[in-house]
């Protein structure tokens, strides 16, 4: 049985911040669910809404230095990152013509 460890949010942010590979995979595996609930509310296609959730997370990875802990909690930044692009997509010419 593989022990998984978990890390507290200031650890998770040094280390994403510092680009390490197997944390972000951490992060993926542990809000991906959770941000493609939110995304899927949104945009209702499940291939639209996955194609979002990989976005979001290439948001993540490369505007994690832009997250600030003074303002909020990580997945608070993470899910408004999920929301805004899932607005974006609907908003979209080509989404409302599909």
């Amino acid at each position: 049985m593989e022990v998984v460890k978990k890390y507290d949010e200031p650890e998770l942010v040094l280390l994403l911040k510092q680009r390490s590979q197997p944390i972000f995979s951490y992060l993926y595996d542990n809000y991906s669910g959770a941000l493609h609930s939110i995304i899927l509310n949104i945009v209702s296609e499940e291939e639209l809404a996955n194609d979002v959730l990989q976005e979001v997370f290439v948001k993540i990875w490369r505007q994690i230095d832009s997250y600030d802990s003074s303002k909020g909690r990580l997945f608070t930044w993470m899910l408004n990152i999920a929301r805004n692009a899932s607005i974006d997509t609907v908003r979209s010419k080509g989404y409302q013509n599909s």
